[in-house]
């Protein structure tokens, strides 16, 4: 696949868009910060789920580590 400025050319010549991969977390963040749209209760769930799931990981590695050295 060839990329030239956000166009993209696949092996069949179809001409495919490229999104800036760096951009998309930006927009989904303002997007839901507005709060205006149908996606916002899902992506503030989404938020909250990644960040208390890497919160739970933490604690139950620390929990991992002292049971092993105790």
């Amino acid at each position: 696949m060839q990329s030239v400025a956000g166009v993209a050319r696949d092996s069949a010549g179809t001409t495919v868009s490229v999104d800036d991969p760096t951009e998309k977390p930006k927009e989904l963040a303002a997007e839901a910060e507005r709060g205006r749209s149908a996606r916002t209760p899902w992506l503030a769930i989404s938020g909250v789920t990644l960040v208390v799931g890497v919160l739970v990981a933490i604690v139950l590695g620390i929990a991992f580590a002292v049971y092993l050295i105790a």
